[in-house]
């Protein structure tokens, strides 16, 4: 069932999270408050308050939004994978695709940076994304390396790590990362 539309058309909970997600990566999630999403989303506090209680509330759903396209995109490339692909390959696109939406990438970072720092909820959501995106990974890098892995959950954990590694470096502007050498030595040093 779809969601109401208010009588202008506008799906308002879905225009306040597009709005929040701008803010939160161009001005920082403690840099943004409810009144700045209300005014450059041309609504009414109130009708902010209608919708999230908190900012909290509203930092849960960013979030929730946010894992939610990350998995896709992680599904995507599970299901795109076939036999006899080249994993050396399929992981450098993996990197360059999520590591290479700067946008995205800072939105992560201070999503990561408000879980870690004073959300527990938060910090309970990307702890669950977490291990499910370590669990898809693993199913991937299973599929695509048919069982010449030594130890698929481990390099599914470095893979989540370094993928963490490179939003940051790539937020920084650094442009030079050998995303394909670090591609290649993960898988190379992970086949037996």
């Amino acid at each position: 069932m779809a969601r109401p539309k208010s009588t202008d058309g506008i799906d308002r909970r879905d225009l306040i999270l597009e709005t929040a997600t701008r803010l939160f990566i161009e001005q920082g999630v403690d840099n943004t408050s409810l009144k700045d999403i209300a005014r450059a989303a041309d609504i009414s506090t109130g009708t902010l308050f209608y919708y999230y209680e908190s900012k909290s509330h509203l930092i849960f759903d960013v979030t929730d939004r946010h894992f939610t396209r990350m998995t896709e995109e992680l599904l995507e490339w599970v299901a795109q994978t076939r036999e006899g692909d080249d994993p050396h390959l399929i992981l450098e696109r993996v990197f360059q695709t999520i590591c290479g939406d700067t946008l995205r990438g800072k939105l992560h970072h201070y999503l990561i940076e408000e879980a870690a720092s004073s959300d527990p909820s938060i910090r309970l959501r990307f702890a669950e994304k977490y291990r499910e995106w370590r669990r898809m990974i693993c199913e991937g890098l299973e599929h695509i390396l048919d069982g010449r892995m030594t130890q698929p959950a481990i390099l599914a954990q470095i893979i989540l790590a370094v993928l963490d590694g490179l939003v940051i470096q790539s937020i920084l502007g650094i442009d030079d990362v050998p995303v394909s050498a670090v591609s290649n030595y993960l898988v190379d040093h992970s086949i037996s």
